[in-house]
């Protein structure tokens, strides 16, 4: 299985991850915005010259973007999320949140496969399995439980490209620490 990590670029920031191959190599960055803007978001970055409003995805050489709306507001809002290359839409997944106030938040992936990630977590260590007509096919998991940076190791099937690896890390961090 090919492994792609995401490393916290720095102790004190968590908005940027290198990308790094198993070989040790970076082969890509994950940016965090300094304020995220969904599609359909009633309050606007306020200072759009300013503030980056983008999430953002280098990947060898290849720029992407993942945008978000809103699909279902409440106390916790249902989010999908999409892998944009320019126009073209690569992924898509929706974050479903269980109505009330008990439950865990559902991730789905709807493109290019259907699938989902279920959280496995334990109580040092973020741990969320990528399952497939209910069948484990994948992992994406912190290594060890006490680090200074967070790392998160994507252990996927060959068959999701690394672009599409690249935005399963950044759910499971959206989702696990956002």
């Amino acid at each position: 299985m090919p492994v792609l990590i995401a490393e916290q670029g720095s102790a004190l920031s968590g908005f940027t991850y290198d990308l790094v191959a198993a070989d040790g190599a970076v082969v890509g960055e994950l940016c965090f915005p300094d304020w995220a803007e969904a599609r359909n978001a009633r309050l606007k970055n306020p200072a759009p010259q300013r503030l980056r409003s983008s999430i953002d995805l280098r990947l060898s050489g290849t720029a992407y973007t993942i945008e978000f709306e809103y699909t279902r507001r409440g106390w916790a809002n249902d989010t999908r999320f999409e892998l944009m290359q320019g126009t073209t839409r690569l992924a898509a997944a929706e974050v479903v949140v269980p109505q009330g106030f008990l439950g865990r938040a559902r991730l789905l992936i709807t493109e290019p496969f259907g699938g989902e990630l279920v959280r496995r977590s334990s109580l040092f260590k973020t741990r969320f399995e990528l399952q497939r007509d209910g069948q484990t096919q994948g992992l994406i998991q912190e290594p060890q439980a006490f680090t200074t940076r967070r790392r998160l190791c994507a252990e996927l099937p060959a068959d999701v490209l690394p672009p599409v690896q690249g935005f399963l890390l950044f759910l499971v961090i959206n989702l696990a620490f956002g």
